[in-house]
């Protein structure tokens, strides 16, 4: 056994890169993002709930108190802010306000609730501040591009605003109670259960609109569950206390949290401007008697975050659109046409389909590709960091050595350890990719032991 047997100690970034690109690889499939305001509020300025309802009732003359008054009394809650605002505006909108709103709003059969006209104002007012172009994100680009590039399986959030729909091309919105009734056995919705701002109706605002999210929160919760059973799920922009992640993790931890109550594949970023030497590993999450526990990483950058979670990602030419239609064809199949006899069933091709992975692709005309993000997903740093060392100089000196030992350069073909990816036209625009067994490989060099190179001969 030789000295370099001796592992060096990680950062604590390096530590939690690991953790989530592990994480990645162990579930084999896209993570579930849940995103709340602090990520509007970070990328474009979103105000909070109670600046939102603020900025949104600020030019009505005929409210009789200033917005601290309503603060105030109602110690700073928004839910019972609102409530009050609603019924407020409700009268000064049938009143002098009444050619701040279309005509139909007024109709006897537009079957519009009192509070639509606050929602209303709200909604047009936080679409006049979301960007519709990409372009428009000014602050943070880099994290922007890094979040775009994850190309989550799916997205909930109970932002109203739809910011997230202008940076992830072709994913569809599904808003607030359509949750209930949605097929959720697809991929690439953004699922905003607080409603969004395409729907005044829809969002949720005043204390009966809480009130009744409360009592169907378990069912939205039920939907969710295969997301959060099958997923990694990373949670941006919320604080330690929500209690919209609170709620939602308590019923999912319920089926999924193991022994200790931990729900292993959830992960809580809590943005610190500095990260303190001691740090709590998990948060705890607690509503009612229910007491439930999930990790949790510190940053002040989200670069590399968004870095870990795009490793598996080759999805950036992905027809979404096409994507959820043969998803949600081949569910109606299995669920109505073929039980009901609505279609006529070749069992032959059926059973070859369930008994071998490689028919389902030909029988719906899809080529099968061997996409080197699979199986070669990490970079010479990423297998450099497995191996214990802080630079990607600790692995290249292994790959050295194999070579001194055996004759063999592994960087020079495509092979079981290593493969090169084009990355641009140019000759030389090529990156190099690393598999788990090359880090099994260089873990037996590094620690002195006999080991064989498994090449095609």
């Amino acid at each position: 056994m030789n000295n370099n047997s001796t592992e060096p100690v990680l950062t604590y970034m390096q530590q939690m890169d690991l953790k989530m690109r592990n994480l990645l690889l162990e579930y084999e499939c896209q993570p579930i993002l849940f995103i709340g305001s602090g990520m509007s509020k970070r990328y474009f300025g979103a105000p909070g709930w109670i600046e939102l309802l603020r900025e949104a009732t600020k030019e009505i003359q005929s409210i009789s108190h200033r917005f601290e008054y309503f603060v105030q009394k109602h110690n700073n809650s928004a839910i019972e802010i609102g409530t009050e605002l609603s019924d407020l505006v409700f009268e000064w909108a049938w009143n002098e306000g009444k050619n701040k709103f279309p005509s139909e709003f007024f109709q006897p059969d537009a079957g519009l609730k009192r509070d639509f006209f606050l929602k209303s104002l709200i909604c047009k007012y936080l679409a006049s501040k979301t960007p519709s172009t990409k372009r428009e994100f000014k602050i943070f680009p880099q994290e922007i591009g890094g979040l775009e590039a994850i190309r989550p399986h799916a997205v909930i959030t109970t932002n109203y605003d739809l910011s997230l729909e202008v940076l992830l091309d072709g994913y569809l919105p599904i808003t607030g109670q359509t949750i209930i009734r949605y097929n959720t056995n697809s991929f690439g919705e953004i699922f905003h259960i607080h409603g969004d701002t395409n729907d005044p109706s829809s969002i949720v605002l005043t204390r009966d609109d809480y009130d009744e999210w409360i009592e169907k929160k378990k069912y939205i919760s039920a939907k969710l569950l295969t997301y959060f059973a099958e997923h990694p799920v990373f949670i941006f922009g919320y604080g330690l206390g929500d209690e919209n992640v609170k709620s939602i993790l308590c019923d999912i931890g319920e089926l999924v949290a193991d022994g200790s109550g931990l729900i292993n594949n959830v992960f809580q970023i809590i943005w610190q401007e500095k990260i303190p030497d001691h740090l709590q590993e998990r948060v705890i999450i607690v509503a009612g008697k229910r007491e439930f526990q999930i990790n949790a990483i510190y940053a002040n950058d989200f670069r590399w975050i968004f870095e870990a979670l795009k490793s598996r990602s080759a999805l950036a030419s992905v027809n979404l659109k096409l994507v959820r239609a043969l998803a949600a064809r081949t569910m109606n199949l299995i669920r109505k046409d073929i039980p009901s006899g609505n279609v006529q069933v070749n069992y032959d091709v059926l059973e070859r389909v369930a008994n071998n992975e490689t028919e389902l692709p030909t029988l719906l005309g899809i080529a099968a590709a061997s996409n080197p993000n699979q199986t070669h997903p990490l970079t010479i740093t990423q297998v450099a960091q497995r191996l214990g060392y802080k630079h990607w100089s600790g692995a290249i000196k292994l790959v050295n050595k194999v070579k001194e030992d055996k004759g063999i350069d592994l960087k020079s073909s495509d092979n079981a350890y290593h493969c090169k990816i084009k990355t641009g036209p140019a000759k030389n625009s090529v990156a190099r990719k690393w598999s788990l067994k090359a880090v099994d490989l260089l873990a037996l060099v590094r620690d002195g032991r006999d080991y064989e190179i498994e090449l095609p001969t």
